[in-house]
């Protein structure tokens, strides 16, 4: 994210404007607000209903002859909402605005094909894959490539260097300075071939499932909150139980040996929207199963009754 925001940022003039939608993670975020705070560019936010759904409307109205770049997640982390990426790409592009999306969130959950979103860029990070840490990847066009300078200088991202002047290599190398990841990079192609392996269509089904089934059980919890009810989401379920922190409970389900977040989730414009500053987020993938659902009812049906 940082490095599309970085080379992009010598394209924007004062006034222009950078969309995001209003549940975005700090990561689509910050690096836009530092971008705009050096360029004189200007940040507006698309707004988001009570479901957690982006106002596709309001997100219209908001395009317009000043919009240069729209970036928006695939999938909220802190939600789980579905964004309808491709028409919002088709809107932003007649508008000739630049658009990247944020699929942090999505490629591990389902299926993914850039050139039918028709985006110019699409982040992802390998730890959300079930790779390493510390790596991610940026598929950007040709056509992107070639407009963009480079970001960071070093090796292997030249032609010929001398003090006087630097040419630099053909994309994609000119963005990519100094020396690979090598051994992470493997590593995350090992875990982008175990889910191709797996099927994505499979892991969406079966995850969609569990969504079901997991929305079901805690709507039955007398006085548990969910916040995030959008009709197409991926495996994340954040709630509130008035009158408990949602670090406590937390806490509490981890002695039972039952994972989850507790916190802002890195997302805290989305929450603010609730009226929250925390939320407890179970996130759901490939390798979980009805029967963890139930026992993660039955722990805060107890904890809610406490």
């Amino acid at each position: 994210m940082n490095l599309v925001a970085n080379s992009l940022a010598s394209s924007l003039s004062r006034g222009d404007e950078i969309v995001l939608p209003e549940l975005e993670h700090h990561a689509n975020i910050v690096p836009w607000q530092m971008v705009a705070e050096r360029t004189g560019a200007v940040i507006r936010v698309a707004p988001i209903d009570d479901r957690g759904e982006l106002i596709l409307e309001a997100y219209e109205a908001i395009l317009g002859p000043r919009t240069k770049i729209v970036s928006m997640s695939h999938a909220s982390n802190s939600l789980g909402t579905i964004l309808p990426v491709e028409i919002m790409t088709a809107m932003a592009k007649a508008r000739g605005a630049r658009v990247l999306v944020d699929g942090a969130q999505s490629v591990s959950h389902i299926p993914v094909n850039v050139r039918a979103i028709g985006c110019d860029f699409y982040v992802f990070s390998g730890h959300k894959i079930f790779g390493p840490t510390g790596i991610g990847a940026v598929y950007a066009t040709t056509e992107a490539q070639r407009s963009m300078k480079p970001w960071q200088g070093g090796g292997n991202m030249i032609r010929d260097v001398t003090f006087a002047h630097t040419s630099y290599a053909e994309p994609p190398a000119r963005f990519e300075a100094g020396t690979p990841n090598i051994a992470d990079a493997i590593g995350l192609a090992a875990a982008l071939d175990y889910v191709s392996g797996l099927g994505r269509e499979r892991i969406a089904a079966h995850e969609h499932a569990l969504v079901e089934h997991a929305t079901a059980a805690l709507s039955a919890i007398p006085g548990l909150r969910l916040v995030g009810t959008a009709r197409e989401k991926v495996g994340v379920l954040s709630f509130v139980i008035p009158g408990r922190d949602p670090i406590e409970i937390g806490k509490s389900l981890d002695q039972e040996g039952i994972a989850v977040r507790a916190g802002h989730h890195c997302a805290q414009p989305s929450l603010r929207h609730f009226g929250l500053e925390a939320t407890v987020r179970p996130s759901l993938a490939l390798y979980n199963t009805s029967a963890e659902i139930d026992r993660l009812a039955e722990s805060l049906r107890r904890i809610a009754d406490a």
